[in-house]
């Protein structure tokens, strides 16, 4: 006699498909936070390498921090340090936000390609293709000599001199959504952590947005913190509310902030 061949029933089929999708839904949460990871492992890496050139940049300019951009073709920090930093363009870019957009483009996009208007000529021209995720703190660019005296004494009294005290707690780079931005204490809250910069289409009301500039910094991109590199060359992870207990300026007051 001939022995029949037993495959699976239409109900052992699908508890195995059942199990299989179960398994699934459990693992790609996982393989996903392993993924952002490691994402903010190697952004903090960039970072590193962003503080190491700017001491290398410090060294070679007798301890002179960045120059203010006096006019819009004025070279920024990262052309600046790109002598110092023979892989800037990918330094630049932090792995959780390397798809250009700009600073209406939330946690996730980064900033560029840099351009610059050159007076007299037809238009925006693109210089170098920069694209970036991380900014500088601004409060670390010094006024030229000759504009010392008539720097505002706001201005003045945040600046930070160099060699500056608290040294492990003045931020120099971080995870941003524009290539520079200025935090200060009375900076208050983004309403929301992915595009802290609403989009206004010009109908209707427009949005509320949060005051100051620390929202530039305040993005959701590494677990509800950022990774910032400091002026005494290490790189850290940050947590959001925490970004208002570092040094970003000479007369910055620690602030207890609840964020959305």
């Amino acid at each position: 006699m001939r022995r029949a061949t037993r495959g699976f029933s239409l109900v052992e089929l699908l508890v195995v498909i059942g199990i299989i999708t179960l398994l699934l839904a459990i693992l790609l949460p996982v393989i996903s936070h392993v993924r952002r990871t490691a994402h903010a492992t190697v952004c903090l890496t960039h970072l590193q390498q962003l503080d190491a050139s700017y001491h290398m940049y410090l060294n070679a300019n007798r301890n002179h921090s960045f120059p203010f951009m006096e006019d819009v073709t004025s070279p920024a920090w990262f052309e600046l340090l790109q002598p110092y930093n023979g892989s800037i363009k990918k330094t630049l870019l932090c792995p959780e936000a390397t798809e250009a957009g700009n600073m209406l483009g939330g946690a996730f996009k980064a900033w560029g390609p840099w351009r610059t208007y050159v007076k007299g000529g037809p238009d925006w021209v693109t210089r170098g293709v920069f694209v970036g995720s991380y900014g500088a703190n601004n409060w670390i660019f010094e006024p030229p000599a000759n504009q010392r005296a008539g720097i505002s004494q706001w201005y003045a009294q945040r600046m930070i001199e160099m060699p500056a005290p608290h040294s492990d707690r003045v931020p120099l780079f971080g995870d941003c959504i524009y290539p520079w931005a200025a935090p200060d204490s009375t900076d208050t809250a983004p309403h929301s952590l992915i595009n802290p910069l609403p989009y206004y289409s010009g109908i209707g009301p427009k949005p509320p947005g949060p005051g100051g500039q620390m929202a530039y910094y305040c993005l959701d991109r590494h677990f509800h913190a950022v990774n910032i590199a400091f002026l005494d060359g290490h790189a850290e992870r940050i947590t959001l509310e925490d970004l208002w207990k570092l040094w970003w300026n000479s007369s910055f007051q620690p602030t207890q902030i609840v964020l959305p």
